[in-house]
């Protein structure tokens, strides 16, 4: 089976409480995007998992393809090993979800294989990440709880976004201890309105910039070039501008002329899976 699986953008994200869990209760608007990572699953004769992620060795000793399969196996009755591989397109450390979309392709993917029930969003929260129950669901949603509470909303519009990666990623894990440790009223709070439903913001940008300071000058400096605003997904590091066409991104994305790690031109997409074949 060969699946491709998308990445995200979270259009908003909201900080709320923290769980005895250590887990964040979070709002957040996110949008599948079209920048995907492809996967190939395939049922092994042996006696275990054989995964390979395509340039990333480090990935292939332990990722999140691996804490999917363990899910499935302490949960699920799954007498079965897989030989998997991983071309990954989507930058990690990046903000774009590329970690918990593979997670979420191989749940999906072996499920529909075998004919066996995933476990519960929360089962799958607490095993495998926060971002999984949105792949898994595949549509733009507003994502609440600790990622286990998902509610499909319907954008109208056509959104395309210039998404820049820097040189740098942030660990999602150190910018939520960063944010626990900060004022609550040190949380930037520049509201950007897309329309009359949707609002741009994001709770982690200070915490980010504060564990990694260049993430300020690359987003004041991109503003510089662009002329309008730069937000962030997720916790970071990618920043992205947001535009009614295909082509005024493009032109955009020609201006760029400051070090980076990726650039690229993604629009909203309908469902995170571009294809699921058997």
């Amino acid at each position: 089976m060969k699946i491709n699986t998308s990445g995200k953008l979270n259009l908003n994200l909201c900080i709320r409480n923290r769980r005895e869990t250590n887990l964040h209760e979070i709002e957040s608007l996110i949008v599948p995007i079209n920048l995907f990572d492809e996967i190939d699953i395939e049922i092994n004769s042996k006696e275990h998992d054989e995964i390979t992620f395509k340039d990333d060795p480090e990935l292939s000793d332990y990722s999140t393809v691996h804490k999917a399969l363990e899910c499935l196996r302490r949960n699920t009755a799954l007498d079965k090993f897989f030989d998997i591989s991983v071309n990954k397109r989507i930058p990690i450390q990046a903000g774009l979800g590329g970690g918990s979309s593979d997670a979420a392709a191989v749940l999906v993917g072996i499920s529909k294989m075998l004919g066996i029930s995933l476990p519960n969003f929360s089962t799958i929260v607490k095993d495998v990440g926060s971002d999984v129950p949105f792949f898994i669901n595949g549509k733009t949603s507003y994502v609440k709880g600790v990622g286990d509470d998902i509610e499909n909303f319907y954008i109208e519009q056509d959104l395309y976004f210039l998404v820049i990666v820097p040189v740098f990623g942030i660990s999602t894990e150190a910018v939520f201890q960063q944010w626990d440790k900060q004022k609550k009223e040190d949380v930037i709070k520049n509201n950007f309105y897309l329309n009359h439903e949707i609002t741009i913001f994001n709770d982690t940008l200070e915490a980010a910039m504060r564990l990694e300071p260049k993430l300020k000058s690359f987003k004041q400096s991109l503003e510089e070039v662009l002329g309008k605003e730069v937000f962030m997904t997720g916790t970071g590091s990618s920043l992205f501008s947001i535009y009614d066409s295909e082509e005024k991104a493009e032109y955009a994305k020609n201006n760029i002329d400051i070090d980076n790690r990726l650039v690229l031109v993604t629009k909203k997409i309908d469902y995170s899976y571009k294809e699921l074949l058997d």
